[in-house]
């Protein structure tokens, strides 16, 4: 009773519920499906493109490649947990229908909502990761030049995105035993605390003592750190270039060196990208080990359903921050396509002799099938006109037949 009372007073009221779901339907629902269908667009897009094989020779553009793969599937499953979740359940509760009323596509939801979450959760922690590798790896071109080559290879690369994806797997695994799924009496889906899930020393553990320093404050500062020497080797490098460049230089030094600075930049977009959208999920992630919008309870824990997902004292600020900062996690995995098109000279010239092959292949395929099509009309004509005149031998043969049985009678 304590714990139910506790949860009263943290209530929203009927005002700043509504604004909630407002919030929820239009920023978490629309505007996130929009930009979500975008994103899976762009990442198929540069998965095309940095698997071709004028790309796939350096290092960097594996560890982009295996970014966009993993930023491909976690949008595909946050636009079916949750935006498109928002914009069916969402506009019954704005119309006031009953909270008790169980949406289909909700119990759907709620009975793989244990299995997703730590899917979800290990494609993030995959996606940061990469992105500290890409830019030690740059890092890397930077500092050594052609020597980095026998260091930041495709099979090293290849390596690197293997390790992290092993220590991803296993540092979400706990995650895979904390959620249940049970039936209730009126027989709806609810997601419940299992009891090692219940355990408070183990969600410090696994919320607080490891995943802030490993999911946020480590990522966080190697960034910082990599990119910061980035940075300050890309400008020595570009005055020394000014103080040596000659007219009598070679042609093809200056455009590698513009090709590798260009590089360089495109990722240090991606990262501030990543700084932009990430640092508001490391406050977010502060404020719900303080205070959950979900609410557990010793005796009796629970998962609240959408309905009733209004369990703070600062309502309208905190439930419109957690979907804001959905919302960026949608761009930050939506948005790394401007920066290679507007950084990445070879990428775009990939993009564009895609654009004609495709365009080729479509032309050839038009014209395969209107010669067909143009074949098949000359031969049903022939065997039309063949099928008449075999009629008209028929005839013919016909009628002299029966003029010759005519003219025995007579003789008889």
């Amino acid at each position: 009773m304590a714990n139910n009372s506790r949860q009263n007073n943290y209530m929203c009221s009927e005002n700043d519920e509504r604004h909630v779901l407002l919030v929820q339907y239009i920023l978490g629902g629309w505007i996130s499906c929009i930009v979500g269908v975008l994103g899976i667009i762009s990442n198929g897009l540069s998965i095309l493109i940095l698997g071709n094989h004028r790309m796939r020779y350096l290092s960097t553009n594996i560890y982009l490649l295996a970014l966009s793969i993993v930023n491909l599937i976690w949008l595909i499953l946050y636009l079916t947990m949750n935006s498109i979740r928002f914009t069916l359940i969402v506009p019954k509760f704005l119309a006031n229908s009953h909270d008790d009323d169980q949406h289909v596509y909700d119990d759907l939801i709620q009975r793989f909502t244990p299995y997703v979450i730590p899917l979800m959760n290990t494609l993030q922690l995959c996606s940061i990761y990469y992105t500290v590798a890409v830019s030690f790896d740059r890092f890397l071109y930077l500092s050594y030049g052609l020597s980095a080559e026998t260091i930041c290879t495709v099979r090293n690369s290849l390596r690197t995105i293997f390790f992290i994806t092993i220590f991803s797997i296993l540092f979400i695994l706990p995650h895979w035993f904390k959620h249940r799924v049970e039936f209730t009496a009126d027989n709806n889906i609810r997601v419940r605390l299992t009891k090692i899930g219940e355990n408070e020393l183990f969600r410090r553990i696994i919320h607080i003592w490891l995943y802030i320093p490993v999911v946020y404050a480590l990522p966080f500062l190697l960034l910082i750190i990599i990119n910061l020497f980035t940075i300050k080797l890309l400008h020595k490098f570009y005055l020394n270039r000014r103080q040596t460049l000659r007219l009598t230089s070679a042609l093809s030094t200056h455009n590698d060196e513009q090709h590798e600075r260009d590089i360089t930049l495109m990722l240090i977009g991606v990262v501030l990208l990543f700084f932009i959208c990430r640092f508001p999920m490391l406050i977010n992630h502060i404020f719900e080990t303080k205070l959950p919008l979900t609410s557990f309870s010793t005796s009796y824990e629970k998962i609240l359903p959408l309905t009733k997902l209004f369990s703070l004292s600062n309502c309208p600020f905190r439930h419109s921050f957690n979907t804001t900062v959905n919302f960026l996690q949608v761009i930050n995995a939506s948005a790394n396509l401007f920066f290679y098109y507007l950084f990445g000279e070879r990428f775009r010239e990939t993009s564009f002799e895609l654009a004609r092959l495709v365009r080729k292949r479509v032309i050839r395929r038009r014209n395969v099938l209107r010669d067909n099509r143009n074949d098949c009309l000359p031969r049903k004509r022939t065997i039309s006109n063949a099928t008449i005149q075999n009629q008209i031998l028929d005839q013919q043969q016909l009628s002299n037949l029966l003029n010759t049985e005519h003219d025995h009678l007579v003789k008889k």
